[in-house]
């Protein structure tokens, strides 16, 4: 977990133009981890852990995996905003690499260096 963690807050060290939260998605619904370009509020990049046989009250609890979501703001048919998804994916504990490399792709394809 905190080999993620320091992933992430080196991509983004990278990009200035990038906004890393970390964020409550049962409070504000995108993820655990969560960037946003600093100029753009239409697109983010999500990541939420993911853990199996354990209630989010267990204060001892460790991911078993992460969910992550390229998502950017459309319109319904109804003409209301909402959040669009781009790409998506899950990548298992061991494999946490794949998820800084997604957030890595993301970043270099919104973002400015």
């Amino acid at each position: 977990m905190l080999k993620l963690d320091d992933g992430l807050n080196r991509i983004a060290r990278k990009y200035d133009a990038v906004q890393f939260d970390y964020e409550d998605p049962l409070t504000f619904g995108a993820g655990h981890f969560v960037f946003y370009p600093q100029s753009d509020t239409r697109s983010r990049f999500a990541i939420e852990e993911q853990y199996t046989g354990k209630d989010w009250s267990d204060d001892e609890r460790v991911p078993t995996s992460w969910t992550w979501v390229a998502e950017r703001e459309v319109r319904d048919k109804d003409g209301a905003h909402i959040w669009g998804v781009e790409r998506q994916g899950e990548s298992r504990s061991e494999n946490f690499q794949d998820v800084l490399v997604e957030a890595e792709q993301w970043g270099s394809s919104h973002l400015r260096v």
